[in-house]
Order: C-alpha cells, then sequence, then structure tokens
C-alpha cells in the first residue's frame, strides 16, 4: 500500500513550511510516531511526527525547501520495494497545483514549471509552415533549474531571480540544494541575515550570515518577507482592522516595587525582574477579573478561571508569545525561571507548539529599553494586551507632599466587544494596588 506523507500544519497560522531536515532516508523503516523531519513553521523549527509505519520510498520536497501545507513531501509504502512510478509523478503534480502553477516555493516543482514555461512560448509547426531548417544535433544546454555559475555552481530559476531583485551576488552564496545547487531558501537566508542551512539529511545548524548587504549612499536596500514576517503582518492587520480597540492608562507609584526587588536580589541565587513581578501581579488580578481574561470567539465569549498569560518575546526575525500556563500558582521565582527558560527557546527556534498556542492574556514589555509608554495590539482571541513601560525618577505625591518617587505606566488594550471600560479601569485598578503594595506577590 502506498501512502502519501503531506506537510502538516503544525501551527494555528501556519500556511506554509521550510522542511529544515530529515530524519529519515530512502529505504528506511519508520515507525508511528517516530520525528521524520524537522519544520521550520512561522513560528518556530518543529519536530514532525509519523502519523503510521512504513518504509520510505520516496523523499519528495529536498530538505531547506519551503513549501504548502499538505504538499506531499514523502511516500511510504507498506513493504519494499513496491512501485511508485504514478505515485511520485501525482504527487509532484499535487504538489504544483499547491504552488499555484507559478513560482512554486518548492524550487523542485518551480524549475519544472520554469521548463515547462518555455516550451509553451515555442511555436507548433503545421502544414502551412515553412519547413524548420535542419540541425546538426549538438550537446544538450544546460537546464534552467541547474544552470552553471561561477565556479561550477548551480542556481534554481527562482533563486536567480531574487537575487537579482536584491542585488546579490550569487557567487558569495553556498547552496544546500542537491549537488551544491543554491535554491530559495539560501537566498532568503542572505536577505534576512538569518541561518546557513546544511545539506539533505543534515539538519540545520546556526551559522553567520554568508552574505553582508551593504547600502550605498543614495540607494535603497531591499529585502523580502520571511514566513514569520508574513504572518505577522496578516495577523495584525486583521486584528487592528477586526477588533475595536481602546486604551486605558494607569501610572503606579513604583518605589515599593523597586526596594522589593532590590531585597530580593539581595539573597543569593534569586533573581527576580520587575517583568517577573508584574506577571506574578497580572495573575492574581486576572483571577479577580475573568471578563479581563477572556477570548472572543465569533458567536460566543469564553471566560477562563486559569491566567495562562503569554509574554511576547524578541527574536531576529520577528516576535514570538510562549506562554506561562497557569501563572496564578507560580511564585514570582517559578515564572522567573519559566519565562528565562521559554525566552531562550524562543531566540533558538526549538519551542514546541503547545508552549506558545492558547494563553489567555498577553504582557509586552518595552521598558528596558526605556519607553515610557505605548499601545499594543491585541493578539486574537484574546480581549486584552498589557503595554509594560519603564520605571522613572518623577516626582510623586506621598502623604499630601511632593517628594522624589519613582513612577511605571502600564496601558490595558481591550477588545470592546468583549470589555467594558469599568471593566479596564477595574483591573487596572487592583493591578496598580498590588504593584504598589509588592508584599503580597510573595503570599502564595
Amino acid at each position: 500500500m502506498i501512502t502519501e506523507q503531506t506537510l502538516p500544519s503544525l501551527s494555528p497560522t501556519m500556511e506554509e513550511g521550510t522542511l529544515v531536515a530529515w530524519h529519515v532516508k530512502k529505504g528506511d523503516h519508520v515507525e508511528e510516531g517516530q520525528v521524520i523531519a524537522e519544520v521550520q513553521t512561522d513560528k518556530a523549527v518543529v519536530e514532525w511526527e509519523a502519523l503510521e509505519g512504513g518504509y520510505v520510498a520516496e523523499l519528495i520536497i529536498e530538505a531547506g525547501t519551503q513549501a504548502k501545507v499538505n504538499a506531499v513531501a514523502a511516500i511510504f509504502t507498506s513493504k519494499e520495494d513496491e512501485d511508485i512510478g504514478d505515485a511520485v509523478e501525482q504527487a509532484q503534480a499535487k504538489n504544483r497545483e499547491l504552488a499555484g502553477g507559478g513560482d512554486s516555493d518548492d524550487d523542485a516543482a518551480d524549475n519544472k514549471d520554469e521548463s515547462a514555461s518555455q516550451d509553451s512560448g515555442k511555436s507548433t509547426p503545421d502544414q502551412d509552415a515553412p519547413p524548420m531548417p535542419s540541425r546538426k544535433p549538438s550537446a544538450p544546454a544546460p537546464s534552467p533549474s541547474s544552470a552553471p555559475l561561477g565556479k561550477g555552481k548551480r542556481v534554481s530559476p527562482v533563486a536567480a531571480r531574487m537575487a537579482a531583485a536584491s542585488g546579490i551576488d550569487l557567487a558569495q552564496i553556498n547552496g544546500t540544494g542537491a549537488d551544491g545547487r543554491i535554491v530559495k531558501v539560501d537566498i532568503q537566508a542572505a536577505i534576512d541575515g538569518g541561518y546557513a542551512r546544511v545539506g539533505s539529511g543534515g539538519g540545520a545548524a546556526p551559522a553567520k550570515p554568508k552574505l553582508k548587504l551593504t547600502r550605498k549612499d543614495g540607494q535603497s536596500e531591499k529585502a523580502g518577507l520571511s514566513q514569520m514576517r508574513q504572518v505577522i503582518g496578516k495577523r495584525l492587520l486583521q486584528s487592528k482592522t477586526e477588533i475595536p480597540h481602546f486604551y486605558v492608562t494607569e501610572c503606579i507609584d513604583a518605589s515599593a516595587l523597586v526596594d522589593l526587588r532590590s531585597q530580593l536580589t539581595a539573597f543569593a541565587g534569586v533573581k527576580v525582574t520587575f517583568n517577573d513581578l508584574v506577571t506574578r501581579a497580572c495573575a492574581l488580578a486576572l483571577r479577580q477579573h475573568p471578563t479581563v481574561n477572556s477570548t472572543f470567539h465569533k458567536d460566543h465569549i469564553v471566560k477562563h478561571d486559569s491566567a495562562d498569560i503569554s509574554i511576547a518575546v524578541a527574536i531576529p526575525d520577528g516576535l514570538i508569545t510562549p506562554i506561562i500556563f497557569a501563572a496564578h500558582t507560580l511564585s514570582v521565582s517559578e515564572i522567573g525561571a519559566k519565562v528565562r527558560e521559554l525566552s531562550g527557546k524562543a531566540k533558538e527556534g526549538s519551542l514546541q507548539p503547545k508552549e506558545f498556542e492558547g494563553g489567555t492574556f498577553t504582557i509586552s514589555n518595552l521598558g528596558m529599553f526605556g519607553i515610557e509608554a505605548f499601545n499594543a495590539i491585541i493578539n486574537p482571541p484574546q480581549s486584552a494586551i498589557l503595554a509594560v513601560g519603564g520605571i522613572k525618577d518623577e516626582p510623586v505625591i506621598r502623604d499630601g507632599a511632593v517628594v522624589p518617587g519613582k513612577t511605571m505606566r502600564f496601558t490595558l488594550s481591550c477588545d470592546h466587544r468583549v470589555v467594558d471600560g469599568a471593566d479596564a479601569a477595574a483591573f487596572l485598578r487592583d493591578l496598580r494596588q498590588l504593584l504598589e503594595r509588592p508584599a503580597a506577590l510573595l503570599l502564595s
């Protein structure tokens, strides 16, 4: 029996992905649940597990190639040496159809389309056309998919066009395709300043960009949109267009918060950040305000009991929001350890879907950059996101007198379909009280 192994959707927003590395090769026997490949989604590099076992009869999608979800990546058979000729052709046709028949993200499919488009441009001789002069047979010209470049380098048509549009010197690029062929992913990595990938089946290794794009005076620099940037742009545009945002800002006296952190960090081995304290305070406040801890789903609203807080983490190509599940059950130090663990995995690109899918509320903190205040865009289907500013030295009124103090500003962005102004104000009031009297954050 022949089965197609199609590229799965490994994140809620994934429409295409890059097959980073195969963990199997032709002829291997695979067990159900075995990791067969690593796939770069719009959020992270995720392991792909086989849903059923069998023999690897053919790897259709080459490592390092980008393809649409549901594209046929491999063909498995129930027994060795089974005839798969028709199955391979059908798989390649399906992949070309998914790619839209134009410039496929799968360079192998693109090469076939490119050759086909060149053939279609040639007229078919008929009985009225003058006879074509006979030619002496000559050696076949190299195909567009493997045109030689420089010192023996070959390049796919899509990669060549991308390089030309971006002003990239192909002699500076190391190809990761078959026989060192330069493919689309190599050019995209150079444009994005991302990772250089090793060859088929060899996994992916972080490396400094092979190419440094320089900009001369008076010239602009063009960079393509990575998969993650495309998804970020689409989701944020959808959020701002479809969600009726409103914003509520609060300024707190952060003097006691600063003192508490200083005391906690004075103990050996205890590392606490202001963000850890804010996350703990939000978790407690969310339990008192389930309306703010809600998600919107077209025709209904879900009010969550658990405070599953997404933390916005900046990574080289955008941002991702790993989740502190049940944050209300964790101590400040436990929250800090979990945030550091997830942030590290996010920057390495090794987060698993279960670590960033879901969440009931988001915190975005730019205080470490000295930003005083900003408005954040809601991460649907959540109904609110808290923008956290930095701590400023400012005068405050204490016991009726103006004294030197430290202030901190918070802006809550709310979905007005779920949260009303009074709900947002009550949440920020309780958050302020927790942060201005922060000893309560240490209670279980």
